[in-house]
């Protein structure tokens, strides 16, 4: 074998070393807000971080900030697209009186989320004394 070639596949085998020693970009959304989704209203500011735990499980933080000055609360409500199919049963947080915030952290096993644009969904909600008053409609915000 000639010495450029020699010099080709060491080369050649010191970059698959490399190329495997370093990991894929995971094509998560780590920070998202519902601001322009189906799910955002006027009055409510929800946004969050995606992150994961040591077991790979999501740790999903959400917060929602009451952004406006009515008689009116501020709700943000996440649920996950499931693997199987369907949606998992909602989880939300709240915020009243302008400029109110409130924050809380999630785990979900990653195993039972569907991957794609519907892993996790959003809308925010206006209150009124407690209950929902007016809401966006369900859409996606974070990729998985």
């Amino acid at each position: 074998m000639k010495k450029s070639s020699l010099i080709l596949a060491g080369a050649l085998a010191l970059s698959a070393v490399v190329a495997s020693a370093v990991p894929a970009a995971a094509s998560v959304t780590p920070e998202w807000t519902a601001t322009g989704t189906a799910g955002d209203v006027v009055g409510a500011y929800g946004r969050g971080d995606l992150d994961f735990d040591a077991n790979g499980d999501i740790a999903l933080t959400i917060a929602v900030t009451d952004t406006a000055t009515d008689s009116h609360g501020a709700r943000l409500y996440i649920r996950f697209g499931l693997a199987t199919g369907g949606s998992s049963s909602p989880y939300s947080v709240s915020a009243s009186g302008s400029g109110a915030y409130q924050e809380r952290v999630i785990s979900y096993p990653r195993i039972n989320v569907s991957n794609g644009d519907d892993a996790v969904q959003v809308k925010e909600c206006l209150t009124e004394a407690g209950g929902d008053y007016s809401c966006g409609s369900w859409d996606n915000a974070i990729w998985l």
